[in-house]
């Protein structure tokens, strides 16, 4: 029971040596979904950011091609392979789970 008590906390390579990043990020407590979060949170910065248009300057036309047209098409599209007995209700639905994919990009 001795020896159970001895053994490193920290993680070691297939070698049997120790990986310093994984001791490090044991004692600071950083998980790997911790890390996953750091990781993604860095990419988003590093991306080029787009310029956000003034919707309410836009004409009609590139209002809605801006904002409502691309999930449109992708709800037709899907409602059309689908055909679904209650159309409006079956597009209503796919415009509600879909959303969040679609507003990141206005």
């Amino acid at each position: 029971m001795a020896d159970a008590d001895n053994t490193s906390a920290t993680p070691a390579n297939n070698d049997g040596t120790e990986d310093p990043t994984k001791s490090i990020h044991a004692e600071l407590g950083l998980n790997s979904s911790v890390l996953r979060v750091v990781a993604g949170e860095k990419e988003a910065i590093e991306k080029p950011v787009k310029q956000k248009v003034d919707l309410q300057s836009l004409p009609a036309r590139a209002y809605l091609d801006q904002t409502v047209v691309p999930i449109l098409l992708q709800a037709l599209s899907t409602l059309a392979k689908e055909r679904p007995p209650s159309p409006i209700e079956y597009m209503a639905a796919y415009l509600l789970k879909n959303k969040s994919q679609f507003e990141d990009k206005q």
